[in-house]
């Protein structure tokens, strides 16, 4: 067996591994971020492997426990969430200079504020576990100097928890789970162009979700993302610095529980904020942004966004 082989054998049996205990996140924030931490040009060559880390919180408009409570008696699906932070590990590999192959591998910590149960009423919860994890392949169709263009296809598998229990023994429901019990399909593309310190770089991405456990099924998600990124010192060999802004657009078509459509679900969002990478290294990186809701036209009794950030660091080898 050639020494190609044998790194394609262990990088499969270690992802295996992973795959019968762990899972991935959330799409708000792997799917919009597609593209954004790879360089121009090509990372690295055959045989080369990456790992991310990524942490990601985000925070919700909540209310108070009784009006939540009011929300809930008149059948709207208001879960309250307060906060959530997700912690995205990623493992990959640059099999030849055109394909990739990553894991994605989320622990999932979500905070709510009870509206259900008379018992605990507006009282905090937290929700956490594995997540699921989401592997994702790109083939890059051009790689010039100045550009390139690679197509994007990914699977999540439901390999996170969806029976987690609050503070009184309750389940919660579908969306306070760390995973979705769901087999969803990614498919897109990532554009990318450089000019002197100016670097564009642009995805659109379509994720088709499956019904998971408890009879429920998220949207099908349509996300495009724009990343505007201005170097400061382009001609340093190391603490390269990059600053940008980033911009997404998703709309996530309606939820459906037991085969009907939920009405408190779906809609659109744009999120726009400040970007900061530092390639500390051809090897080292670590990056940080701030995403702010400028416009959310969501369906029904929707819990809005108040804002999301992102920090953390990539390591080549």
């Amino acid at each position: 067996m050639s020494r190609q082989l044998y790194r394609i054998f262990f990088i499969n049996l270690f992802l295996a591994a992973f795959l019968l205990n762990c899972v991935w996140a959330c799409d708000i924030c792997t799917v919009p971020r597609l593209g954004k931490e790879e360089g121009l040009k090509v990372e690295s060559q055959d045989g080369k492997w990456f790992f991310k880390y990524l942490f990601e919180q985000q925070n919700w408009h909540e209310k108070e426990g009784g009006e939540g409570h009011a929300l809930h008696d008149q059948g709207h699906h208001f879960h309250n969430k307060a906060r959530e932070d997700f912690h995205h590990l990623t493992f990959g590999g640059n099999f030849t200079d055109t394909f990739s192959l990553s894991a994605e591998i989320p622990y999932v910590i979500r905070h709510s504020i009870e509206v259900e149960d008379h018992d605990i009423l507006g009282s905090k919860q937290k929700s956490e576990g594995l997540g699921d994890i989401f592997l994702i392949g790109q083939y890059a169709l051009s790689k010039q100097e100045a550009s390139k263009f690679n197509v994007v296809a990914g699977v999540k598998f439901p390999t996170g928890g969806t029976e987690e229990k609050n503070s009184v023994g309750t389940t919660f429901e579908s969306e306070l789970q760390p995973g979705s019990g769901s087999f969803d399909y990614l498919v897109g593309g990532i554009y990318k162009h450089a000019s002197g310190p100016w670097a564009f770089t642009g995805n659109l991405a379509y994720v088709f979700k499956t019904e998971g456990d408890h009879d429920f099924e998220f949207g099908d998600l349509l996300s495009t993302s724009l990343f505007i990124d201005y170097t400061l010192n382009p001609q340093s060999d190391a603490w390269i610095t990059t600053v940008g802004l980033d911009t997404n657009l998703q709309y996530e078509q309606k939820q459906e529980e037991a085969g009907a459509e939920v009405a408190d679900s779906g809609g659109v969002t744009l999120l726009m904020g400040p970007a900061l990478m530092i390639a500390a290294n051809q090897r080292v990186s670590f990056f940080a942004n701030v995403m702010l809701p400028v416009y959310q036209d969501l369906g029904g009794v929707h819990q809005e966004l108040d804002y999301i950030w992102t920090a953390g660091g990539k390591i080549i080898w």
